[in-house]
């Protein structure tokens, strides 16, 4: 699905006037269209920006009116899924798609994307059962009907695909499959394309469903992607230019990806593959949105006696060693959520805190989490898994990184003694190591670490129930 953002207000569209605004620090395209009620599309389009997530401070931007909506009085929220259409949508509340966009003031059919919320009808008069020019009917499609209500299609020269897909109520990824279009892009007058009505899966085969949560996507937090399949598949993904590796539980392959502190908030392209045991390939592509998270500021003084840890070349080399642990992903889980606190201690300095060191910018976060505790004081395995690394560094200290499986690491830094040698297998609640204050440390604490899909993510979330994810068969929840 190609898509723009639909942002809701509680001001009914009718009522807003045209503005101007005056964009702020850390506001972006999305928090601006929530607070007026409008779409990222529609003040793009107002504005002539070519890139919506280029914005800057001070910049005056057009909100333009938004469509009027008086008749339909009750509507209910309802939450963008993978594959879900307009068409499909409507369909379900037995009105066309046109309705649908214009409930939710949509300048494009297509306008709609992975984790959006949408105003549904509780109820239709059937005065707005609108065809694709506004007009009170519903366009005849220009089509040969067969018994089972399935059609052939020929193109005309104003189509696309996507329009084709929605004026019929079709999916737009079964439409190509069914026709038998390797692009989507590429459809030409007067080409016969194949009209399934079947209530087979919206998804092209071999898929059945994927599911993506928590939406929409924060920077600093992770994101489980879950896909159901017709057959054995190999599953590979793609966000943000970087594979994403699947692992299968119990017939559900899963997938989790760190999204990084510094992701520029705005939507980005998800594409799965899979491949069957015959060879043959399907891809889709979604889009999902990233939102600005919440961090704070912290500037760190740096002893006089410490001030060479600093050193680039230094933190370059180690940071460079430990990068290369980031990639990595083994096929069995276990781990199980809740995780285990890694050790006793009030939290001195939050994940994601922007960080300046002694009189230096803002030019990095806080990768992880601190526990002040005495030196001393016994670090424990959050969750099972093997000791991947055991090491003293320079700026660290001494550290134990731990695989869990299914790309989710763990690392604890600064501390004065390990407990665990390399390769070894631990369990939630093993003793691994004990807090100190080696490295760069200003003071005896744990540094806590926790890596997503080789992307540094809150470990706090993991020590609750993550409630906030779907419970698929397989993958456990609660400890």
């Amino acid at each position: 699905m190609t898509m723009s953002v639909q942002a809701q207000s509680g001001e009914p569209p009718s009522q807003q006037a045209s503005a101007v605004h005056i964009v702020q620090r850390s506001e972006t395209l999305f928090s601006i269209a929530q607070q007026y009620g409008s779409t990222m599309d529609s003040i793009t389009h107002a504005n002539g920006i070519p890139d919506p997530r280029q914005i800057y401070i001070g910049q005056r931007l057009i909100i333009p009116n938004g469509r009027k909506w008086n008749t339909l009085q009750d509507t209910t929220p309802y939450v963008i899924q993978p594959g879900d259409t307009l068409g499909s949508i409507a369909r379900h509340y037995h009105i066309t798609w046109q309705t649908l966009a214009q409930i939710n003031d949509l300048l494009s059919p297509n306008a709609i994307y992975v984790g959006q919320t949408i105003q549904t009808p509780a109820n239709v008069p059937a005065n707005m059962i609108l065809d694709e020019d506004g007009e009170n009917k519903n366009e005849e499609a220009v089509a040969s009907p067969s018994t089972n209500g399935d059609a052939l299609y020929v193109v005309r020269s104003e189509d696309t695909l996507f329009r084709i897909a929605l004026r019929h109520d079709v999916s737009p990824w079964a439409l190509a499959s069914s026709s038998r279009i390797a692009n989507p892009a590429l459809i030409y007058p007067g080409q016969e394309l194949f009209l399934s009505h079947s209530e087979s899966s919206l998804l092209p085969e071999p898929f059945l469903s994927v599911n993506i949560q928590p939406l929409p996507v924060v920077q600093g937090l992770p994101v489980i992607i879950s896909a159901h399949t017709t057959e054995p598949v190999v599953l590979q993904g793609n966000l943000f230019g970087k594979e994403v590796p699947f692992a299968e539980e119990k017939g559900v392959y899963y997938a989790l990806v760190g999204i990084h502190v510094f992701t520029e908030p705005g939507l980005y392209d998800l594409r799965l593959t899979a491949v069957d045991s015959e060879g043959q390939s399907t891809s889709i592509t979604t889009a999902i949105l990233v939102q600005a998270g919440t961090f704070g500021y912290e500037r760190i003084d740096v002893p006089n006696n410490r001030s060479n840890l600093l050193d680039p070349a230094v933190v370059a080399a180690e940071r460079e060693r430990l990068n290369a642990m980031r990639p990595t992903f083994t096929l069995e889980r276990h781990w199980e959520v809740p995780f285990h606190r890694p050790c006793v201690g009030a939290i001195s300095s939050y994940f994601g805190t922007h960080r300046a060191y002694s009189n230096g910018p803002y030019t990095s976060y806080h990768s992880g989490v601190d526990f002040r505790a005495p030196a001393g004081t016994p670090v424990y395995a959050p969750a099972g898994g093997t000791v991947l690394m055991v090491d003293l560094l320079t700026v660290r200290g001494n550290i134990v990184l731990i695989d869990h499986g299914w790309g989710v690491l763990t690392g604890f830094w600064h501390l004065s003694a390990t407990e665990v040698e390399e390769g070894e297998y631990v369990s939630p609640g093993d003793l691994i190591g004990q807090v100190g204050n080696t490295g760069l440390s200003t003071g005896a604490h744990l540094h806590w670490e926790t890596w997503v899909g080789g992307t540094s993510v809150n470990g706090l979330q993991w020590l609750e129930d993550f409630r906030l994810w779907p419970e698929p068969a397989g993958l456990a929840v609660g400890g």
